[in-house]
């Protein structure tokens, strides 16, 4: 009687100690037998710190990959980064905050208490149990501390699984980190004995997650050694997953990068999905990108491959060597990614120089080499201008090519265009006007095409980093917007008059909707500041005042153009972009997700105001323009009356500026590249403004 009482309290204390650490498990009894079996069944195996190259180090897994379909995953999350917190993505769909290693459900509430996505913790587990499914979680990361972080890809809003093994299968291996590995055989026993009942199950391969913990204390040999060993280990323990009979879908996945892969921005991890049909590459609707996907992308996908969701962000799309092309694209998206900083610091920093270099010689120059010094000069200014048009073209994906040799050949071919127009062209407003219809047409072209040479340039965006797939990035953004008001000014002072209403319309109109329509440019903030600049320029033009009723009925056209865009990205009449996203998500979580969101972008303007180099070339830029208002003497007033539509020009990429910093999360890098069109272009004309005066 007492044993059976002390059974009692025992059984009662364990089950209570499971509730309060957030998952109840079911009790560890191997001679569990399942007789129902789900009709669709999702089974993840969960490797971190693997790299898409790793997987071809694998006999079994290397073969998987051209039948399966496959993608590379952004990894992106809000704060601090962690394997943790990406699980927990994983498992809900949102960008949900983890902070430290409790992975209690009641403090992972707490911690998005405000995150207006407190409603999605759990939202995997739940669905699938409201559907009448089980969910299975097999295995552990054990090291010195309890790890069963895989657990946060399954859990539904209780913090609990229907069935779980996570005793039992270690093996003892002094030869593996502490002292320990997983039994690969015991895992494969378990995983047939808890198949039928499953509809989800999540397998914790446990080996890396031990080997990464370690690595500090490890030579790089041994780190190797012990690397080979643990992939030959996993790739042995998939082809017997995969060869037991069952109708299911396996997804091979590696959550996380390692920190020598994110040394080197290797930071997409590889995602394999594996069914009894012809491989290819996933894309989402969320990155418009075949072979990439984001982490919070797969939630609906499971539901949709067990047959309780009938949409997923998640699309596929037959290829052929789909391993293969993910290999490339990964090597030309991380070469492009280490390329990116230093090359764009690289310009902003000789755009500073140039400035100041030709803000010297306006204003000091003697008239004996006035000639020499204004061609020099111009030269430069001219080469600044045009080397966005060899970032566009000039790929970063050459695997040979050193930075100093990028650089240099980037450089070099601005150049020699420059010097080509000048020679040929011989009138500055011509020359100006001939570089930035060749960009405005580059990158109108590329955009219609999908955007090709855009996603491997280093003024386009990083998949790395996130925070844009498609489209035009902010860089180009603002060099577009900057050149199409340029590149109308120009033309006017060459024709010597302005055009037809209609024509500058149609224009300007045509410019907006490259920049912002969501199946091209999709750049919603930059489409709106460059509004702004197109409406004051068309006002500034045709001589329309600014009287109550016409900036009204600007402010009515504006407002219209941004309703429409919202609209038709919202309801799906094109390709959502982040703004349809968000209306969407403000419509099915309320305005907390908005608040969120307004606050997150504000936070990365400051941040970057802080960091980037953009903000020094529109502070050199704004210093510049100002003392060129006071000297030399009236020099820019004589400049304004003798070239009025270029003063057009000037006045509205200001203004664009001013409002792409607003309206845009990354605000200053729009103005910054926005402006160098405006002061180079004043800065040319007024050399020539001093010699006359």
């Amino acid at each position: 009687m007492i044993k059976s009482i002390f059974a009692f309290f025992s059984l009662m204390v364990f089950l209570l100690v499971n509730a309060i650490s957030g998952c109840c498990f079911s009790l560890e009894d191997d001679s569990t037998v399942f007789s129902e079996m789900p009709e669709n069944k999702v089974i993840m195996v969960v490797a971190d710190y693997l790299s898409i190259e790793d997987l071809y180090k694998m006999k079994f897994m290397g073969n998987l990959i051209e039948v399966s379909n496959c993608a590379l995953m952004n990894n992106r999350q809000t704060g601090k980064a962690s394997p943790r917190k990406s699980k927990l993505i994983i498992g809900s769909g949102k960008r949900l905050e983890l902070k430290g290693k409790d992975i209690n459900i009641e403090k992972i509430k707490e911690d998005n208490n405000n995150s207006g996505y407190l409603e999605y913790i759990g939202y995997l587990g739940d669905d699938i149990r409201n559907n009448g499914g089980t969910v299975c979680y097999l295995g552990n990361a054990d090291t010195e501390e309890q790890d069963r972080s895989s657990v946060l890809i399954a859990i539904d809003s209780k913090g609990t699984v229907d069935y779980s093994r996570t005793e039992g299968i270690l093996l003892k291996d002094q030869l593996f980190p502490y002292g320990t590995r997983t039994d690969y055989k015991k895992l494969a026993e378990l995983y047939k004995q808890y198949l039928p009942a499953s509809s989800l199950m999540v397998i914790e391969t446990g080996d890396m997650e031990r080997l990464e913990s370690f690595r500090g204390s490890m030579s790089k040999g041994a780190y190797e050694s012990c690397k080979s060993a643990i992939i030959g280990h996993i790739d042995s323990f998939m082809k017997e997953i995969a060869d037991y009979d069952g109708s299911k879908t396996i997804i091979f996945i590696s959550t996380y990068p390692s920190r020598e892969a994110s040394a080197g921005n290797n930071k997409l991890t590889p995602v394999v999905i594996h069914e009894a049909e012809a491989g290819g590459l996933l894309y989402s609707e969320n990155t418009r990108r075949e072979g990439i996907i984001l982490n919070t992308d797969l939630a609906d996908y499971i539901l949709v491959k067990l047959g309780y969701a009938k949409v997923s962000a998640i699309k596929e799309a037959v290829k052929v060597d789909p391993g293969e092309i993910l290999v490339s694209m990964n090597r030309n998206i991380v070469r492009t990614s280490l390329l990116r900083a230093p090359v764009l610091t690289s310009y902003a920093v000789m755009v500073i120089i140039t400035l100041v270099m030709f803000l010297l010689a306006t204003l000091f120059f003697r008239s004996r080499n006035r000639g020499f010094m204004e061609r020099a000069c111009s030269f430069f200014a001219y080469t600044m201008l045009s080397y966005p048009i060899s970032l566009l073209y000039i790929k970063t994906s050459y695997r040979e090519i050193s930075l100093p040799v990028y650089m240099i050949f980037t450089i070099a071919a601005s150049a020699m265009l420059s010097l080509i127009l000048q020679s040929i062209l011989k009138d500055k407003i011509k020359v100006i006007f001939s570089i930035c219809t060749l960009l405005i047409a580059g990158l109108t072209i590329d955009i219609i095409a999908g955007s090709p040479l855009i996603k491997q340039s280093v003024l386009g965006y990083d998949p790395i980093i996130g925070a844009r797939f498609y489209g035009i990035g902010n860089e180009y953004a603002g060099v577009f917007a900057g050149c199409s008001l340029m590149a109308a000014g120009c033309l006017m002072e060459l024709m010597g008059k302005k055009p037809k209403g209609a024509v500058v319309a149609f224009y300007f109109l045509n410019c907006a909707a490259i920049l912002g329509l969501t199946f091209m440019g999709a750049n919603f903030g930059g489409a709106l500041a460059a509004a702004v600049g197109y409406v004051l320029a068309y006002f500034l033009i045709y001589g329309i005042k600014f009287n109550k009723r016409n900036v009204s009925f600007g402010l009515m056209i504006l407002a219209s153009a941004v309703a429409l865009l919202m609209i038709s990205d919202s309801i799906g009449l094109t390709s959502p972009s982040h703004m349809g996203r968000l209306i969407k998500d403000a419509g099915n979580n309320g305005l907390a997700v908005v608040v969120s969101t307004i606050q997150r972008k504000i936070s990365m303007n400051l941040r970057l105001i802080r960091y980037t180099i953009w903000t020094k070339v529109l502070i050199s830029i704004i210093i510049i323009i100002a003392f060129m208002f006071f000297r030399p003497g009236k020099q820019l007033q004589s400049l304004f009356e003798r070239y009025s539509y270029l003063r057009y020009s000037w006045i509205s990429i200001a203004v664009l500026s001013i409002t792409g910093f607003a309206v845009n999360d990354s605000g200053i890098v729009v103005a910054a590249t926005a402006m160098i069109y405006m002061a180079f272009t004043m800065l040319i004309m007024s050399m020539g403004e001093r010699i006359e005066s």
